[in-house]
C-alpha cells in the first residue's frame, strides 16, 4: 500500500525532493477536542463573510479525485489536503473529520459534504496562500493593497507586522527595532509564529503574504506550519530604482511631517538590497522546485503599468477560466441550498 507520505511527497527537478522540517517545529495537530469546537464555531457562523467561497472550492478542486463521474475526497486525499494546510494527516483526526463530514457513509467526502464541513476541514486554516516577494521599495505594499481592494485577499505584511510590535513597544518590539535599524532578518521561527497568529484570524481566506519569505528557512517553516503557497507573485525591479524609491520615501516623508521610517536611510536601505539577494535566489529556487506557479512582475513602471501586467493575463485566460464556486455549481452533488438556506449552516457563508 502507498504511505499517505509517499502520496504527498513532491517532485523536484533531479527526482523526488524531501525538505524535512526543522526539528524545532512541528505541524499543528488537531486533537478530537479541537475538531468538535471547530464544528461548533461553523455551525454559528451566519455572515456571507465566514469564508471565501472560491478559495474554499479551490481547495477541494485541488485535492479530490474523480469517482464514478464525481468529485470526492477519500481518505488519503483528506490526508493531503491536511498537510497542505499545515497540519499533522495523522488516521486519528481523518477518522473523526469523516465521522463528522461523511454524512451518507460511503467513505468519501463529496462537495455537498466539503462546503457544508469546510469550517470543520479547515479550523483555523487560510483556505489559500498567496507571497509576494520582491526587494525594499519594489512595490509590494502598494500591489498588495491593490489586490485586497479589488480581489478579496486577505493581505498580510510581514514589515507591518514587525512595525507594529515596534510601535507597541513589546520585549518582541524592541528586539526587532535594533535589526530593522541594521538591516537585518527577524528569525525565522519569530517570524513564522508571528505570520501564523495572524492568518487564524481569517480561517477559510485567500491570503496574501507581502515580503515573504523572506530566507529559505522561512520558506521551510511556512510549508511546515501552514502548507504550500498555491501562486508567488515576483516583483522585479533593478537595485538603483529601488534604492531612489526608498530615498524618495524618505524625503518626501520628512518633508511632509510624517513619520519616516527607520530603515529609509541609505546605509539601511543598501543593508538591506543586500540581504535581499543574499537569500532570495535560493527562495525562488525552492519555490520552482516545490512546483508553485512564480509569476515574474516588472515592477521599474508605474503601479498602474505593474497591474495592467496581471489584468493582461487575466484577459488572455478569460475565455478558458471561470469562477471555482461557478464551475463547482455545475457538478453532481453539489446543492445550492447548502450555502444559504439555513444560517446555522457553516455552508451559509
Amino acid at each position: 500500500m502507498i504511505s499517505v507520505a509517499t502520496r504527498c511527497i513532491g517532485r523536484g527537478r533531479g527526482g523526488v525532493r524531501f525538505f524535512p522540517p526543522p526539528p524545532h517545529h512541528h505541524q499543528t495537530l488537531r486533537p478530537t477536542a479541537q475538531i468538535l469546537q471547530s464544528q461548533t464555531r461553523a455551525a454559528s457562523c451566519g455572515t456571507v463573510n465566514c469564508m471565501d467561497r472560491d478559495a474554499v472550492a479551490d481547495l477541494f478542486l485541488q485535492y479530490a479525485k474523480e469517482r464514478n463521474g464525481e468529485l470526492t475526497l477519500d481518505w488519503q486525499d483528506v490526508a493531503c489536503l491536511l498537510k497542505g494546510i499545515g497540519e499533522e494527516p495523522r488516521s486519528e483526526t481523518v477518522q473523526m473529520l469523516f465521522k463528522v463530514a461523511d454524512r451518507d457513509g460511503n467513505g468519501v467526502i463529496d462537495v455537498d459534504e466539503f462546503f457544508e464541513h469546510a469550517g470543520v476541514f479547515l479550523g483555523d486554516s487560510p483556505a489559500r496562500i498567496i507571497i509576494m516577494v520582491g526587494g525594499p521599495g519594489s512595490g509590494k505594499g502598494l500591489l498588495s493593497k491593490r489586490l485586497e481592494k479589488e480581489c478579496n485577499v486577505v493581505h498580510l505584511s510581514s514589515g507591518e507586522l514587525l512595525r507594529s510590535e515596534v510601535e507597541m513597544g513589546t520585549t518582541l518590539g524592541m528586539h526587532v527595532r535594533e535589526l530593522i535599524k541594521k538591516g537585518e532578518l527577524v528569525s525565522s521561527a519569530l517570524m513564522v509564529a508571528l505570520m501564523k497568529k495572524r492568518m487564524q484570524q481569517h480561517p477559510g481566506k485567500r491570503i496574501l503574504l507581502d515580503g515573504f519569505p523572506r530566507s529559505l528557512q522561512n520558506a521551510y517553516d511556512l510549508v511546515t506550519l501552514c502548507g504550500k503557497p498555491e501562486l508567488a507573485l515576483h516583483l522585479v525591479c533593478d537595485d538603483t530604482v529601488l534604492m531612489e524609491r526608498i530615498m524618495s520615501r524618505g524625503a518626501k516623508a520628512t518633508a511632509s511631517g510624517v513619520g519616516v521610517r527607520t530603515d529609509d536611510n541609505f546605509h539601511t536601505a543598501l543593508e538591506r538590497i543586500r540581504t535581499y539577494h543574499k537569500y532570495h535566489a535560493k527562495t525562488l529556487e525552492w519555490l520552482r522546485e516545490q512546483h508553485v506557479p512564480i509569476v515574474n512582475l516588472d515592477c521599474e513602471g508605474s503601479p498602474d503599468q505593474v497591474w495592467s501586467q496581471l489584468m493582461t493575463i487575466g484577459r488572455l485566460m478569460r475565455p478558458v477560466v471561470k469562477s471555482s464556486t461557478e464551475w463547482i455549481k455545475g457538478m453532481d452533488g453539489y446543492n445550492e441550498t447548502d450555502w444559504s438556506s439555513d444560517p446555522g449552516r457553516i455552508s451559509s457563508f
